[in-house]
């Protein structure tokens, strides 16, 4: 009966022991799950795709600014549940993973409509006027801004200028070149009138722009077989079809 007794008080503390170890156990399993997972996971490479002004580097520096960007799972669902960082120049980044190391970072630039001079750097801008890519190197098929003075030039920062109201319509201009796809050389502000110049035709828009009268411009110059002159669209509207041709008349 003495022995009975005393095997009934010993088990209590045999319970506590096996709870302790099981729980020791599960903590040590816990603690390699998650270092199997940081070093599984553990960002080695990351792929970029869709840029073509924007650089690899300047991507992969935005994605991995976060100082826990260092987690592939961590970067993925960042992105998916839209707090990761990204770039002004960028209109949609997304994050996927191609491996538990790896991620492929998918992105949509900001479309290009202008550029200006400045210095011996072309600054390229948006439809909103807000400079996106700087380099030395000229764009083929893009207009250049001639004829109006603007201010702080700078990457990532919005044009500036007194003549708001005809920088506003030169914007215009610069987006519906882009939307009819004309391959247009500058587009010059003369006074208050907006001229593009396309080869040996200058077409004059006036101080007010309109879809309808850049719509006009390719049609007409197949037209012309190479002739020079002024194209004059000032006057156009849906209301008016008046379109006159000066030939050899250039603007001052």
């Amino acid at each position: 009966m003495g022995n009975h007794e005393m095997q009934e008080e010993r088990r209590p503390g045999k319970k506590k022991t096996h709870r302790l170890y099981a729980f020791v156990v599960l903590l040590l399993g816990a603690a390699i799950l998650a270092l199997g997972i940081l070093i599984l996971f553990y960002v080695q490479k990351i792929e970029v795709s869709g840029n073509e002004y924007c650089s690899d580097q300047q991507i992969v520096d935005v994605v991995k600014e976060d100082k826990y960007a260092v987690n592939t799972l961590y970067i993925a669902a960042k992105y998916a549940l839209g707090k990761g960082e990204t770039l002004p120049c960028l209109d949609a980044i997304s994050v996927r993973l191609t491996a538990p190391w790896a991620i492929k970072v998918t992105v949509r630039e900001k479309p290009i409509v202008g550029y200006v001079n400045n210095g011996d750097q072309y600054a390229y801008f948006d439809k909103e006027g807000l400079v996106i890519y700087e380099s030395t190197v000229m764009m083929e098929g893009l207009p250049c801004i001639e004829g109006i003075d603007l201010e702080n030039i700078e990457l990532y920062s919005q044009l500036e200028t007194d003549s708001s109201k005809i920088f506003e319509e030169i914007l215009e201009t610069s987006q519906e070149v882009k939307k009819y796809e004309l391959n247009t050389d500058k587009i010059v502000c003369k006074g208050n009138d907006i001229y593009l110049y396309i080869g040996t035709v200058y077409v004059n828009l006036g101080s007010k722009v309109s879809s309808e009268q850049i719509a006009q411009i390719k049609p007409i110059l197949g037209k012309l077989e190479g002739q020079e002159g002024t194209l004059h669209l000032e006057n156009y509207s849906d209301s008016s079809g008046t379109i006159t041709f000066d030939i050899g008349e250039i603007p001052e």
